[in-house]
């Protein structure tokens, strides 16, 4: 076998925020040709190690050799200058622009006149690169029509049709469905075993990372715990290292067997019409949690959306057993329905606002004294008790969210919703891109409110979750609902094969 050159060398890195330091002395190395994970825990600093690779901190410590030449990396247009590109958790791309001009965007060509773009070219270029990955897209849409699955998918395309050496791949995986994954596998391969292009692949998908990977690091506090081959791990053997401990247990007994037979109405819909596909009817049942199972593009986000009131619809949806008439989000809200919305940063959180301000801001009705003004402490105490309770690190109520590690910020957005004490939730992709550790606490928390009466509809592309939490399981195929199942019926394979039906 031929060995693979040495691509990257980033030796003693180090990073600091305000006095904080969060990388202590990172080396990580990648070979050219090679997947290389970089697994850790939510806050071990694997992002920011990524952002002094894509030119993002040029105030870093320490040195990078790239294909033994020292450079130093100060704008990203400096790190893909010299063939680094990213694609990052929080997506990159320009909503009003087609999903051609996104994959174009900065390479466009140019028209027969000074200043003008060659719109027709482009769109060629973009479909024949989006064909090379076995990609489908349509190029002519704004990308704020498509959902997350879609527009992940159209940041994977422009990271790759650029002329890259390294690739670094932020939760690439983590709002796909599973036949996108097996796709974006085998190019993954093909790109490093015919292109020679090294890939550092961050996951919490431990099976993905065993699976797919030549090297796995593993970071935890801001340092390297140990590097080592792919092969020479099991999921149990990184889940370990990870989180340094036991993961959190859920309690003994089934929620399952604590739900009361023929529980209230907490939400229900009957003959709600989503863009003219056929009528769906549903009901979740205090201290319930359905999962909603489908394919990315089978209708789940667009239903969520409907019954929080997002898009109008015609049929009826009633919130705790009473109709919501000319429903909207905040009629929904004040009725006791609360959406966690699958992209929290561009719907979820107010990055710019305080870990308080976004925990706090559904509960303000319940926080108001009888002469309408919020009653004085009432806001900083809820905050700590939320932070307390969903494990919020760091715990600092006045810490700005978009600063916070991925998983801390989920985090805040569950805690918002819980926070408002609702009669039911629409929880949608509730652990995209958390470690198993916070997806542990997650899980534990969502149980522990349907425990205490919410009724809670989860959607998750993550078949092992869905399988954990739900009592029930609904299916979504094409825009209706295709099938209805206890969770004692369903197995992984019944339950693939269910949502993979046309």
């Amino acid at each position: 076998m031929e060995k693979k050159s040495m691509l990257l060398e980033m030796r003693n890195i180090r990073k600091s925020f305000s006095g904080v330091t969060v990388l202590r002395g990172v080396d990580f190395s990648l070979k050219a040709g090679e997947i290389h994970a970089l697994v850790g825990h939510n806050g071990a600093g694997k992002s920011t190690l990524m952002k002094v690779l894509g030119g993002n901190y040029p105030d870093y410590e320490g040195e990078v050799v790239l294909a033994g030449e020292d450079v130093r990396l100060i704008t990203p247009k400096t790190a893909l200058a010299k063939g680094i590109a990213i694609i990052y958790q929080d997506f990159s791309l320009v909503p009003e622009l087609t999903v051609a001009d996104n994959i174009a965007l900065g390479r466009e060509p140019c028209g027969g006149l000074p200043g003008t773009i060659a719109h027709g070219a482009l769109r060629k270029r973009s479909e024949r690169e989006a064909q090379k990955l076995g990609i489908r897209l349509p190029m002519d849409v704004p990308v704020r029509s498509l959902g997350v699955g879609g527009q992940q998918l159209t940041e994977i395309v422009r990271a790759c049709s650029q002329d890259v050496r390294i690739l670094v791949m932020d939760e690439p995986t983590a709002r796909l469905a599973p036949a996108e994954r097996e796709l974006l596998f085998s190019t993954m391969r093909r790109m490093a075993a015919e292109r020679g292009v090294g890939i550092v692949y961050i996951s919490h998908f431990l099976e993905e990372v065993c699976r797919l990977s030549d090297r796995v690091t593993i970071m935890r506090d801001g340092m390297v715990v140990e590097t080592g081959v792919g092969a020479g791990y099991t999921v149990d053997s990184l889940a370990h290292l990870l989180v340094g401990h036991d993961l959190p247990q859920h309690e003994a007994i089934s929620h399952e067997l604590k739900l009361p037979l023929g529980g209230e109405e907490a939400l229900s819909a009957s003959r709600l019409t989503v863009h003219g596909r056929a009528p769906v009817d549903l009901s979740v049942r205090k201290g319930e949690i359905v999962g909603l199972a489908g394919l990315v593009g089978s209708g789940r986000t667009r239903l969520a959306r409907a019954l929080i009131g997002d898009i109008s619809c015609p049929g009826e949806i009633r919130i705790g057993g009473k109709t919501v008439r000319r429903l909207t989000p905040e009629r929904a809200t004040r009725h006791g329905l609360a959406l966690v919305p699958e992209d929290r940063k561009a719907s979820g959180l107010a990055l710019g606002a305080s870990v308080e301000a976004n925990i706090v801001v559904s509960a303000l009705g319940k926080l108001l004294s009888r002469a309408g003004f919020v009653r004085p402490g009432s806001r900083p105490r809820l905050a700590l008790e939320m932070i307390r309770r969903f494990v919020i690190r760091p715990p600092d109520r006045k810490k700005i969210v978009g600063n916070l590690s991925g998983g801390n910020a989920q985090k805040v957005l569950l805690a918002r919703a819980v926070a408002s004490q609702p009669i039911a939730m629409i929880l949608d992709q509730p652990t995209a891109g958390v470690d198993i550790g916070a997806k542990a606490e997650l899980h534990n928390q969502i149980r522990n409110a349907a425990q205490q009466g919410s009724g809670i509809l989860v959607i998750t592309d993550d078949l092992d979750e869905l399988l954990d939490l739900s009592d029930r399981i609904l299916v979504m195929t094409s825009g209706t609902l295709s099938g209805n199942y206890p969770k004692s019926e369903m197995t992984r394979a019944r339950l693939l094969a269910a949502i993979s039906r046309s």
